[in-house]
């Protein structure tokens, strides 16, 4: 699945997958609570500390696309 993809041993992958969670939680109506159910916010929230700034951006991002409840209010 795609959380599975943040424990790659590949950066890249690890960055990609972070985004299209975040995407994912944005987009899909339910996405939160099928991305917490799965247990993504954990697993991305440990990835903003990683060594590679680039995964820690798309990790901070990805755990603040989880935290907006009402994404009409932010546009």
């Amino acid at each position: 699945t795609l959380v599975a993809l943040t424990a790659s041993n590949d950066e890249e992958v690890q960055s990609i997958a972070c985004y299209d969670i975040g995407e994912f939680v944005r987009h899909y109506p339910n996405g939160r609570v099928i991305a917490r159910s799965l247990g993504a916010k954990d697993i991305v929230m440990r990835l903003v500390d990683h060594s590679n700034e680039e995964l820690q951006r798309h990790a901070l991002t990805a755990v603040s696309k989880m935290m907006v409840s009402n994404w009409a209010a932010v546009h």
